[in-house]
């Protein structure tokens, strides 16, 4: 009986009602997710700046996503090869695909797993200290999460470490394009002025185009690929994809 007054509980939750209630309103095909395969007539907005066309309904991937989600299905060999794979910070939507994918060995972590509620472990670790020995991982994911890392060199450095010399690493992050320099200032606790320079309250930085020689200073060899230009502007639109939103590819 429990369970099902749980599950009663959960289908009338008020934001489970509107989500239903919105998919119904945007039933259509003008755009598509690459991650879950939904239609709509668009996706919702999202961010502190609200951004249109951002949001998937279904999933609630975000550009970020759905952009390394298209450029892995099509550059890259995680869902046909045996690969080790280090996953920083994950993401639900992603988690939950490549948890269940039998060719990769797994290894989300996390500096706060109790955040993560995804039927999986996440382990506990510092991306600035980890455990795992040297030339671990094939691949290793960390998208837009450097950006919250006080020490972001060190991680960098970390990441560089448990990499293997034929592995390869995608460390996206937001950039502003029209800073040459990375703004950074560890003595800035207060949320309101780190929303003011960095964009988001739990930001540290905002990354400047100097970004890829950070990179490259840990010891990777950066290949930055401006994906979402292969794209026309229908299919940005269809795809629901941010211009700018690159995809920095490293390898030793």
């Amino acid at each position: 009986m429990s369970k099902i007054l749980n599950n009663l509980k959960r289908i009338i939750h008020p934001n489970n009602l509107k989500n239903k209630l919105l998919k119904i309103a945007l039933k259509g095909n003008n755009v598509l997710c690459p991650c879950c395969g939904s239609s709509f007539i668009t996706f919702l907005p999202a961010g502190i700046k609200k951004r249109s066309n951002a949001k998937c309904i279904h999933c609630g991937s975000l550009e970020r996503h759905r952009t390394l989600w298209l450029y892995l299905h099509e550059h890259s060999n995680i869902f046909n090869s045996k690969i080790n794979m280090l996953h920083i910070a994950p993401e639900k939507l992603l988690y939950l695909k490549f948890k269940t994918l039998n060719n990769i060995n797994y290894h989300p972590i996390d500096l706060n797993p109790d955040k993560y509620d995804y039927g999986f472990k996440t382990i506990k670790m510092d991306a600035t200290e980890m455990s795992y020995d040297d030339s671990t991982f094939d691949v290793i994911i960390c998208n837009h999460v450097l950006e919250h890392i006080p020490d972001d060199k060190k991680a960098m450095k970390e990441i560089h470490r448990v990499l293997k010399p034929e592995g390869w690493a995608i460390l996206n992050v937001p950039i502003n394009t029209n800073a040459e320099q990375t703004i950074e200032d560890p003595l800035i606790l207060d949320p309101e002025k780190r929303l003011e320079l960095f964009g988001q309250p739990d930001h540290v930085r905002i990354y400047g185009r100097d970004y890829m020689d950070r990179l490259m200073e840990a010891g990777f060899k950066v290949k930055v690929i401006d994906y979402v230009s292969q794209f026309n502007q229908d299919q940005q639109f269809q795809y629901g994809l941010k211009p700018n939103e690159y995809i920095y590819f490293c390898t030793k």
